[in-house]
């Protein structure tokens, strides 16, 4: 009988199974930021913990199963993993990725996280609604909302975590009346030291199949004509331009443009 691994630990699985790198080391804090979740305390004081590859524990799966072994750990900070292989070639094929990514769901222990994260794109980015500190989201606020979305299942953030640091995120607002619950509109955010490696295109593909799961069919984004990289982003991936919104955006007291775009989302 083929052992499964508990759900916390997909996300942790999904992250080894899309590495390329030989050998990692991760910290702590990393590893949670990929689950989402706390891990145990049997992790933070036993070495076996870590180096156990037998049942009844199945979290070990999540780095085995992609031929990762733990060949190093030291208690509460970090831990190294090597990939073991057998074709001489592998390295040299799959090595020249530096970056390693998933992306999830957020969790409730990610609140924190989130709101620091949103804080550095608003921080960068002069496209975005809010100015850095204007928003001053709490802890309590966004686990509040996410509560209200988990019943709702008409709106979303994914997380995008790169070598287990939080690097960007998609933002899925939909509606819950019956005549307008099969739209929702795209928010992306991606800081500036992961740009330029596809992880805005990642998170635009994901956010559209989560809303095909979740019954939604057309989704929108509000563009500044003068934000380059979004309109390409979004015109890449099929959005079309349906119309401008006059004056909606104001940057440095100067009133600018928005595009509207959308897209129908077909299975």
């Amino acid at each position: 009988m083929t052992k499964k691994m508990e759900k916390k630990y997909i996300p942790l699985a999904e992250f080894f199974q899309n590495s390329t790198q030989p050998e990692m080391t991760l910290t702590y804090e990393a590893i949670e930021n990929i689950m989402g979740q706390e891990l145990p305390n049997a992790a933070y004081l036993n070495l076996s913990w870590w180096k156990k590859t037998k049942p009844p524990l199945s979290h070990y799966l999540s780095w085995v199963n992609a031929n990762y072994n733990v060949i190093d750990v030291k208690l509460g900070r970090s831990v190294t993993f090597s990939r073991i292989t057998n074709n001489e070639n592998d390295g040299e094929s799959r090595g020249n990725h530096a970056h390693t990514y998933i992306i999830r769901s957020i969790e409730s222990d990610d609140a924190r996280a989130f709101i620091n994260l949103q804080e550095s794109v608003f921080t960068e980015c002069d496209f975005e609604y809010f100015d850095d500190n204007e928003q001053n989201l709490t802890v309590q606020q966004v686990r509040k909302v996410l509560a209200e979305w988990r019943k709702t299942k008409t709106s979303n953030i994914l997380l995008c975590i790169v070598n287990g640091e939080f690097a960007g995120y998609v933002m899925i607002k939909g509606h819950t009346s019956s005549r307008t619950k099969h739209v929702a509109s795209l928010r992306i955010g991606v800081i500036e030291a992961y740009q330029n490696i596809g992880i805005g295109t990642s998170l635009l593909n994901q956010a559209e199949a989560w809303c095909l799961e979740h019954q939604i069919e057309r989704v929108e984004a509000h563009i500044v004509v003068s934000n380059a990289k979004a309109k390409a982003l979004f015109e890449k991936n099929g959005y079309v331009c349906e119309g401008t919104r006059k004056g909606s955006f104001k940057l440095e007291n100067e009133l600018q443009d928005e595009y509207y775009y959308s897209k129908f989302l077909s299975k």
